[in-house]
């Protein structure tokens, strides 16, 4: 299953128009209650205080996947996406984190935190104890205590008098998006308006070209060693649990019904992670046979089966492009060029939040693929992503 999660998601990203340094904390009491990166460093978050809007937070969960067993997180542990003790002091982020107005005209004033992932276990896990491997090493599954530390931090440093708070995150983090909405939400004062936005990760449970559910698989053994029932929406653990199918709940297509909080969807329905790893198709347009074409479409239609819940939600949002790509808030291009239906996701997304519906829709689905226009401009190579 090592093809299945490896240690960094593919961010096929193409960047500009970077932001202004970010600049880290790391959360130096958070080792008291045992809130600890896999190799038991503290976890911590980058901040910048916003231009115009420093009272209104965009709060960012990194993405990178999940270690697949024990001795894959072991190797993860001495990797930034399993401990702090390499992290860089600034970072530099675009798209929808940047400050630069004509980039991201409608929130560059405003505050954001990053937080950096590295509990190998999508912010979930809870294991009391140390977990020896092969005698020698030790390493922490306490993903969902991060979470909970590290915006309890964000509480103190502002958060907990803001006049509105955004969750997000792509991949592994928009994954965590749906997973944590409502946990986070519970922990904001009531009276502060929250919105999400969930990027790449509405990953499917599904066969692969061979019919086998690899990805299943590997995600029931990652909740089971990592226990992250705990860490999950508790509404949809208590649902599956009846049927003892409570790892479902780290799927979006099972969960999302029971969220409770707003949140906006975006994704590609051809999402080069999960055809390259779900899917394991092997290749991408143009350099498909026949046969894998019509299997490339086919999970494009499964993909937006699967999403019809988000298509059909009265009241959340949603942007599914048609363009190969993973992972698209943090790229310049996709964020400020990609369109469908002649808006950006930009556009659609402060729409939805903002309910001023006039000038742009907010929800949009994209005709199949190669229809979108637009999407030429990702110039993605198949080697990137197999």
């Amino acid at each position: 299953m090592d093809v299945l999660f490896s240690t960094t998601f593919c961010l096929l990203i193409i960047t500009g128009g970077f932001a202004a340094d970010m600049s880290l904390t790391l959360v130096r009491n958070a080792q008291d209650t045992g809130a600890v990166c896999l190799d038991g460093s503290p976890p911590g978050y980058y901040y910048r205080k916003g231009s115009t809007d420093p009272n209104k937070w965009i709060i960012h969960m990194e993405g990178g996947g999940y270690c697949n067993d024990e001795k894959d997180c072991v190797k993860r542990s001495f990797t930034d996406l399993g401990s702090s003790k390499k992290w860089s002091s600034t970072k530099e982020l675009s798209g929808f984190l940047s400050d630069d107005c004509t980039e991201n005209p409608h929130f560059c004033g405003w505050s954001v935190a990053f937080i950096p992932y590295c509990d190998g276990g999508i912010y979930s896990g809870n294991v009391l104890h140390p977990v020896k491997v092969d005698i020698i090493y030790t390493i922490y599954f306490r993903g969902i205590r991060i979470l909970d530390t590290v915006i309890g931090a964000l509480l103190t440093a502002g958060v907990n008098n803001a006049e509105h708070v955004i969750l997000t995150g792509c991949s592994a983090g928009g994954l965590s998006t749906y997973l944590h909405v409502d946990r986070i939400r519970g922990l904001l004062p009531n009276n502060i308006p929250m919105h999400a936005l969930a990027d790449a990760g509405y990953f499917l449970d599904a066969p692969n070209v061979q019919g086998d559910y690899a990805i299943r698989e590997a995600g029931q053994y990652v909740f089971k060693m990592q226990n992250v029932s705990g860490g999950l929406n508790q509404a949809c653990v208590t649902a599956y649990s009846k049927t003892n199918e409570d790892w479902k709940c780290i799927f979006p297509q099972y969960s999302y019904q029971y969220i409770k909080s707003p949140i906006f969807s975006f994704n590609s329905a051809y999402d080069t992670w999960q055809l390259a790893n779900i899917l394991q198709l092997g290749c991408l347009p143009p350099k498909c046979s026949e046969e894998q074409m019509k299997q490339f479409e086919n999970y494009g239609q499964e993909f937006k089966a699967a999403v019809s819940p988000v298509i059909q939600s009265p009241t959340n949002g949603a942007f599914i492009d048609s363009c190969v790509i993973h992972c698209q808030s943090l790229s310049t291009t996709s964020w400020t060029q990609f369109k469908v239906d002649n808006q950006t996701v930009g556009d659609t997304f402060y729409a939805w939040m903002t309910g001023n519906t006039a000038m742009y829709k907010s929800k949009v689905v994209d005709c199949a693929y190669p229809c979108n226009p637009t999407c030429s401009k990702t110039a993605i190579s198949p080697d990137e992503v197999v």
